[in-house]
C-alpha cells in the first residue's frame, strides 16, 4: 500500500502511522518507505499539483496484510492521501473524485478515447464505470 500525502502533513501522518503500528504491536518484516516527490500536472497522478511525501507500507507475502493495512489506511486517508494506482487500497470512485480535481475531465476523455472499454481491466471498470452507471 502506498499513499501520497500533501508535503506539509507528511511527517505528522508518518508519526501517526508509526504510533498506531507500535500501539498494536504489528509484526512487520519490511521497512516503511518515506520519500519526497515534486508535484506534476498529470490529471490522475497522485502528485497532481501538489508536492507530496510518499508513504509505502509493505507486508511479507506469507503474512496477512489486512491487519497492517486496516490499521494504517484510515490514517493515510485522513491526511488526504492519494493512493498509488498499482498497489492495494480500498478507495472508491466517489472518494477518489474528491481527491483528483481533474477526475471528471479524465472520465470524459477516457470515454472519448476508449468508447468500447478495450483498455479497462476489471479493477478500472469497477472504479470508472460502476460510478458512472449509478450502480
Amino acid at each position: 500500500m502506498e499513499y501520497q500525502i500533501p508535503l506539509e502533513q507528511g511527517l505528522q501522518c508518518l508519526e501517526e502511522v508509526l504510533h498506531r503500528l507500535r500501539k498494536h504491536q504489528v509484526p512487520m518484516f519490511f521497512p516503511i518507505e518515506f520519500r519526497y516527490v515534486k508535484g506534476d500536472d498529470i490529471w490522475l497522478s497522485p502528485f497532481y499539483k501538489r508536492d507530496s511525501v510518499s508513504i509505502s507500507i509493505h507486508q511479507f507475502y506469507k503474512q496477512d496484510y489486512h491487519v497492517v493495512f486496516d490499521l494504517v489506511e484510515p490514517i493515510l486517508q485522513k491526511y488526504q492521501g492519494r493512493p498509488h494506482w498499482g498497489k492495494l487500497h480500498s478507495m472508491s470512485a466517489a472518494s477518489l473524485r474528491d481527491l483528483y480535481p481533474k477526475w471528471d475531465d479524465f472520465m470524459v476523455l477516457r470515454q472519448q478515447l476508449d468508447p468500447n472499454q478495450k483498455w479497462l481491466n476489471p479493477y478500472l471498470k469497477q472504479l470508472f464505470l460502476i460510478e458512472q452507471s449509478g450502480e
